[in-house]
Order: C-alpha cells, then structure tokens, then sequence
C-alpha cells in the first residue's frame, strides 16, 4: 500500500476509532517528532546488533548462497519437489 493510500485509509478510519486508539497514536506520533531518525536497530540488543553487522559484510564480500541452491539442497535432502 502506498502512501496516498495510506492518507485515504486513515483519513477514513480517523472517525471510527475509539479514544484509546488516538491517544495510541497520538503518543506514537509525538515520539517520532521528538526523534525522526531513529531507528529500530538502535533499539535491537547489542549481540544482534554485531550478528547483523557481520551478516551484512559477509553479503557484501560474496558469501551467501542463492535461495534456488538452498532449496535444491533442501529438495535433494528431504526428497520433495515444487
């Protein structure tokens, strides 16, 4: 859904919510203009953090492995097809 999608949905449900909704959304709204920029992987624990990190190097260096070989080792292993 795109974003004038999303302005009409919520401009429409706007007036069928109750109280606690916008008061939800409200605080929600409020904390994002307090901090824009904040990301939710600052929030993440720091081991996922550093896992994260190292899984994005190692996929930038060429380290992965497609998903069609993945389930064709998959497929092979476990004797099943599409």
């Amino acid at each position: 859904m795109g974003t004038i999608e999303l302005r009409k949905k919520w401009k429409k449900s706007i007036t069928t919510v109750d109280d606690r909704f916008l008061r939800m959304i409200d605080a929600l709204y409020n904390s994002y203009l307090k901090n824009p920029k904040l990301d939710f992987f600052d929030e993440l624990p720091k081991e996922i953090q550093e896992t994260l990190l190292i899984s994005r190097k190692e996929a930038k260096n060429g380290f992965v492995t497609p998903h069609t070989e993945i389930m064709s080792l998959f497929r092979e292993k476990y004797s099943t097809t599409d």
